[in-house]
């Protein structure tokens, strides 16, 4: 599996992304995320959720190219972390496979997390 995310880290920037990309192995994001424990689904049941479906239609539908590689049960999410000891600003939990954190919401926490501070 390591094998296969080095190259879609190496694929994903700086396509995609300019800025630092750090590689998780042991994958304890994805754990945090899940409360501790990897979060995964199945096959099955993804491919019976309707919002599952509607969720590959709306990536489908961006004309971006899929990556089919790799380990694609594994549940995920977004965290947007404040500089220093400000910790996690923002966390969104992928509930239904395909699921994306709303981007307004992303775009809101981040232009908060860059507001000048008044000095104290």
């Amino acid at each position: 599996m390591l094998f296969h995310l080095f190259y879609q880290v190496k694929d994903f920037w700086p396509r995609y992304w300019g800025g630092t990309v750090v590689l998780d192995r042991k994958m304890d994001f994805f754990k945090a995320l899940g409360g501790g424990k990897l979060q995964r689904t199945r096959f099955i049941t993804a491919l019976l959720n309707k919002r599952t479906r509607a969720n590959y239609r709306r990536a489908k539908a961006t004309g971006m190219e899929m990556n089919w590689v790799g380990e694609g049960l594994v549940m995920g999410g977004l965290f947007v972390v404040g500089a220093g000891d400000a910790g996690i600003a923002y966390q969104f939990v992928e509930r239904s496979f395909g699921d994306w954190a709303p981007i307004a919401e992303v775009i809101d926490i981040c232009n908060r997390l860059q507001a000048p501070r008044p000095c104290s």
